[in-house]
């Protein structure tokens, strides 16, 4: 629907990204009105739903398996339903995935679970007890990584230095890399594993910091999630809950503008709504969950803000993996299947192959064969690149950011978290105004 001139919006969202949809339905669901811009994006951006070959089985390029579902959880069940009624509604439920099966360059194959018991009774059986007791020893330190870091960007805004406690300067000034951890592990296939988290974040190990290796730990903690139709024809399929998402943007009543927008209006110091190719949709509050590059350049040209623009020139886009996706012949199965390729000196292909409706399909996330993309967040180039990420609060007063490139990190669900921190921001600024 579009929005006209006199439109009173409490907030406008730019970009039909993950986090822009997260943001909004927070934000509805709060009591305020909400326009979404969508940037001349999907619903979803690069993880939306499309036909394979044209009109086949819907597929999408987004993580088959999902880490951190109390994200989603939270998301939904803040927003109006629990996500498992939310799914069911539409015959899909939230299960576990299975082990995904390692391959290393000497040969070697390990189906590694995500329990605990079964990770050390897995590497016992194929590497020794020796070296479980190595990976055990290493999940465990980096669970504890994991505490002190999670109200950091994930759990609450990160806003500088001065919020990191005792222990988490103790991680940031050993200065340690992804491939310094790795080396350290003494085991080829756990160096892979380890090593090859800063591919799966976007980044090369040598310039992503060891902490980024709290993956494996959170991996343990919260297990493999995957999407599933309850009578067994697709699983895998990511973007279905995107779709649930949008569902719930419409129950919600988010005003949807399919423009692209071109600038963020400003009065008296403070976004006063944006200016899209349509024509204005003015509001009180901005959230932006498009790249920084293009918020900074374009929607905010004619503000002066060279503090931001100096940090902007010190970002990188993440890299993203080569995607491609291939319908298989033969019979269709209920399963998925996942295998990591590690491989020497690059990034791992991995290999999803799922049911989609009566055919079975393969995706192949290449991470030797990466491109540039602000989409898939932001590439790491040592610690200090973490406390230089675009903050959740902008550069303005009731403008706000959200996305891959947050502190947060890149993933689906810390994403989603993102938006539900500009969210939080953006209903606090609001109600303040109204005080």
């Amino acid at each position: 629907m579009p929005a006209g001139p006199d439109a009173d919006f409490a907030v406008v969202v730019i970009g039909a990204t993950l986090a822009g949809l997260a943001a909004a339905a927070r934000l509805a669901k709060a009591g305020h009105r909400v326009a979404l811009v969508t940037d001349g994006l999907e619903p979803g951006g690069p993880w939306a739903g499309r036909p394979l070959d044209g009109s086949g089985p819907v597929v999408d390029d987004a993580p088959a398996v999902l880490t951190l579902p109390a994200a989603w959880r939270d998301l939904f069940r803040k927003s109006g339903r629990p996500l498992d009624a939310e799914l069911a509604r539409s015959g899909w439920e939230l299960a576990p995935a299975p082990p995904a099966v390692h391959r290393f360059p000497d040969g070697t194959e390990l189906r590694l679970p995500t329990d605990r018991g079964e990770q050390y009774a897995a590497l016992s059986e194929t590497y020794g007890s020796a070296v479980a007791d190595r990976w055990r020893d290493l999940l465990d330190d980096l669970d504890e990584v994991w505490q002190a870091l999670r109200p950091l960007g994930l759990e609450s805004e990160l806003h500088g230095r001065f919020q990191l406690t005792r222990r988490v300067e103790t991680i940031m000034k050993s200065k340690r890399s992804l491939e310094q951890l790795a080396d350290l592990q003494g085991h080829a296939a756990l160096s892979a594993l380890v090593r090859d988290v800063a591919y799966l974040q976007g980044s090369v190990p040598s310039s992503t910091p060891a902490h980024c290796a709290v993956d494996l730990a959170v991996l343990r903690r919260f297990g493999r999630w995957t999407l599933r139709r309850t009578d067994g024809t697709e699983t895998g399929r990511t973007s279905a809950l995107i779709e649930a998402l949008v569902g719930r943007l419409a129950t919600r009543r988010v005003t949807m503008i399919d423009s692209e927008a071109t600038t963020i209006m400003i009065e008296d110091g403070r976004p006063a709504g944006v200016i899209t190719e349509s024509g204005p949709v003015p509001a009180r509050a901005v959230i932006s969950t498009v790249d920084p590059a293009r918020t900074l350049d374009q929607l905010l040209a004619g503000v002066e803000l060279p503090p931001q623009r100096a940090t902007l020139r010190r970002l990188r886009p993440a890299l993203a993996p080569e995607v491609t996706t291939t319908r298989l012949p033969g019979p269709v199965t209920d399963e998925l299947t996942e295998t990591v390729q590690h491989r020497a000196g690059a990034g791992p292909l991995i290999t999803v192959v799922r049911p989609a409706s009566d055919t079975m399909v393969e995706l192949r996330y290449d991470y030797a064969r990466p491109r540039p993309d602000w989409g898939h967040g932001l590439a790491w180039q040592g610690f200090g690149s973490w406390l230089i990420r675009p903050p959740i609060r902008g550069p303005l007063p009731g403008l706000y950011q959200a996305g891959p490139f947050s502190a947060a990190g890149p993933g689906l669900s810390q994403t989603l978290l993102s938006g539900a921190l500009a969210s939080y921001a953006c209903h606090d600024r609001l109600t303040a105004d109204r005080l």
